[in-house]
């Protein structure tokens, strides 16, 4: 349990007070302490006081905590939103009971923080899980030219990324071990639940296409390389 002296906003005034009250120590738990998953996918905190809150629905809220930023409040009354908080958030329990949960559907990179459970009993008791968001790395794939292509005066090269995240993927040629950017065509990124792809063409002379022998597309994502490759000869 991870109990810390930050100031934490309010949620809005309602006429509605809690009038019950528990007596003794209460903890509030979080399980585990640090959650890492994937852009685009369904993740659920938990949170269990360690007695039930007695119907007092104000007893319960949930925070977000950015680096280098203060708290921010996303749910009050253990289920309502927060003006300005994205509809993926939702929270859920019993006015009556002890176990609460924080539900973020379909990830984004910014969600990545510092989640906080508030309880209200007897002046306020907090604990944290910290949600990291891993990278998903793309599919790299490299299409040669087709027969119909090669007959002409030009012939193009095609490399499909997809299934990434997130968003950044950078792409590169080479051609006999040595950079090409003429002729080079990468398309903007686009996303789908989460998940992003874009393409890349190379265009060559006829005759620059017949000298060459390993074509190669180099991607950059996340810090980490990935590429695709095309031997000639071996066609």
């Amino acid at each position: 349990m991870n109990n810390r002296k930050l100031t934490f906003p309010e949620f809005p005034a309602l006429h509605l007070k809690c009038c019950f009250f528990i007596w003794g120590q209460v903890t509030v738990t979080q399980d585990p302490e640090i959650k890492s998953i994937k852009q685009g996918e369904t993740v659920t905190i938990s949170c269990k006081t360690s007695q039930p809150i007695s119907g007092c629905n104000d007893c319960v809220s949930w925070y977000q905590q950015k680096p280098g930023e203060a708290p921010k409040l996303l749910i009050y009354y253990i289920r309502r939103l927060q003006s300005g908080t994205p509809s993926r958030f939702s929270g859920s329990g019993s006015d009556y009971g002890s176990d609460f949960t924080l539900t973020i559907s379909g990830v984004q990179t910014e969600d990545t923080g510092d989640y906080y459970c508030r309880s209200y009993h007897n002046g306020g008791h907090l604990t944290k899980v910290t949600v990291k968001i891993s990278s998903s790395q793309p599919s790299v794939s490299l299409l040669p030219p087709s027969s119909l292509q090669i007959s002409g005066d030009s012939a193009a090269l095609l490399c499909l990324l997809s299934s990434y995240s997130p968003q950044g993927a950078l792409v590169s040629w080479t051609l006999d071990g040595s950079e090409v950017t003429e002729g080079v065509v990468t398309s903007a990124e686009s996303e789908q639940n989460g998940r992003y792809s874009r393409s890349s063409v190379l265009t060559l002379s006829k005759a620059r296409w017949e000298e060459g022998e390993l074509y190669v597309c180099r991607v950059t994502h996340d810090g980490a390389p990935h590429e695709a490759s095309f031997h000639k000869s071996l066609c």
